[in-house]
């Protein structure tokens, strides 16, 4: 699994992997989302008006979110050498050689 909430943001920025499944997920909850939008809005309008907001700008968040997303990993990948200083195997090293020396010290 991924060993932190920055790790798996990392991947889904740089790994088009994690990239697919993540989307492959969201687009599942969208498709549920409009299945469940319709009743909502037919038996409880007024809920529907609250949450409908709500949702609207989640909605435009993650639209926002994944297109800079996709358009960064786009850009990245468009070149043999990397654009940003960010390299996900790199960081897991940096992370193993941080948590090696804790344990060392720890040990000592």
């Amino acid at each position: 699994m991924y060993r932190s909430i920055r790790e798996l943001g990392r991947r889904i920025e740089g790994d088009p992997q994690t990239q697919y499944s993540f989307h492959k997920v969201m687009s599942r909850v969208w498709l549920v989302a409009m299945v469940v939008t319709v009743p909502i809005v037919i038996f409880a309008p007024t809920f529907w008006t609250k949450i409908g907001i709500l949702l609207v700008a989640e909605i435009s968040y993650y639209a926002n979110y994944s297109t800079d997303a996709s358009v960064m990993s786009a850009a990245n990948a468009s070149t043999p050498k990397h654009i940003t200083p960010f390299d996900i195997a790199a960081d897991k090293e940096k992370e193993d050689k941080d948590e090696q020396a804790r344990e060392e010290g720890s040990a000592g």
